[in-house]
């Protein structure tokens, strides 16, 4: 899947520097909320897609590794969010 295209490190720096785009920590939070969102969504369709018997979404193969791909981004946006 196209999650697993990016390393950890890369997401976690990813957000970290996408948040000196923002002045103030609400904003920050907004955008690591808005994050969380998306990145939930996500983790819910590959969760849905490795129960289905075909283990596919949107033409692509769906494997355990990358479910637990995007549980640890969403614990890395968690992580980030309380340093704020």
């Amino acid at each position: 899947m196209r999650q697993n295209t990016i390393s950890l490190e890369k997401a976690k720096w990813y957000y970290i520097t996408e948040l000196d785009n923002y002045k103030t920590t609400s904003s920050k939070k907004a955008f690591l909320t808005r994050s969380r969102k998306e990145q939930e969504v996500w983790h819910d369709d590959l969760v849905w897609a490795y129960n289905r018997s075909n283990r596919m979404l949107h033409g692509e193969s769906v494997s355990l590794a990358d479910v637990k791909h995007a549980w640890s981004e969403l614990k890395i946006i968690n992580e980030i969010y309380k340093t704020l």
